[in-house]
């Protein structure tokens, strides 16, 4: 089963830092697609982050999704927040409607948008979630994950759990061994 993601501007820039957008391909999503306000963010980002972007939309690496009236409609029912923008809003709203997964790591706006849109179980992923699955299949090793949880903390990402960690736990609880 292929399995889409429609990926919020904070879940790419993240992936940027840690140069590994390739795992979403390895971890069986067959299109990773975004919309037009994530486009829009980056476009006023930085010139790094502008460039890394524009650079996965050429090679194809993910596709802009057009959004629907309907899209439109249920983004403008949400009461405008500070707490979640039009990119993270609209996300979610495409990857609801398609049945797909929406990635962010924005907590404050995953939970603000929750709060409008039901989302059933696991359609919310975060970067996390990536690194933890890798990990658990043996594409991520120790040594690649602490430095990853590095380069993140240094890039005012902080992750509260120890993902080496939590890795090997998730590990033993479903058995894998190499």
């Amino acid at each position: 089963m292929s399995m889409i993601v429609a990926i919020d501007t904070c879940a790419i820039i993240h992936l940027m830092y840690i140069q590994r957008f390739y795992l979403l391909k390895i971890l069986g999503f067959s299109a990773v697609i975004t919309t037009i306000y994530v486009q829009i963010e980056f476009e006023k980002g930085y010139p790094i982050s502008h460039d890394y972007f524009f650079e996965l939309i050429d090679k194809k690496e993910i596709s802009k999704y057009p959004l629907q009236i309907e899209d439109l409609v249920e983004m403008a029912n949400i009461p405008q927040s500070k707490r979640a923008s039009d990119a993270e809003l609209s996300c979610f709203v495409i990857a609801k409607r398609m049945g797909w997964k929406a990635m962010t790591d924005d907590k404050t706006a995953c939970n603000y948008i929750q709060r409008y849109i039901s989302m059933s179980q696991g359609s919310v992923i975060s970067l996390v979630d990536i690194l933890l699955d890798a990990y658990s299949k043996y594409h991520l090793g120790d040594d690649e994950l602490r430095s990853i949880q590095t380069t993140l903390k240094e890039n005012n990402f902080h992750i509260k759990m120890d993902l080496v960690s939590e890795g090997t736990r998730r590990r033993l609880m479903t058995g894998k061994s190499v």
